[in-house]
């Protein structure tokens, strides 16, 4: 049973430890497309943004009237 679970993991770490990472050369972008996109940093805390990129807040609308409730249906035999 433990030469079972020794494989189970040795399988499972090799698994894990391959599809982890970013595949290729790390660089920064600099194209166009990029220039909008967030960083790592607004990526991870995103109600932390810069003052400059911020944009101002969406004022909040109030919400429609919803239609009244049904009252609930008597049970039988009461």
């Amino acid at each position: 049973m433990s030469r079972v679970i020794r494989i189970l993991v040795t399988a499972s770490c090799v698994l894990a430890l391959s599809a982890c990472g970013q595949k290729g050369n790390l660089y920064y972008a600099t194209d166009a497309a990029a220039a909008n996109r967030a960083s790592l940093g607004q990526t991870l805390t995103p109600g932390r943004a810069s003052a400059a990129a911020s944009a101002p807040a969406p004022v909040a609308q109030p919400l429609p009237p919803v239609a009244p409730v049904t009252p609930p249906l008597p049970l039988p035999g009461s």
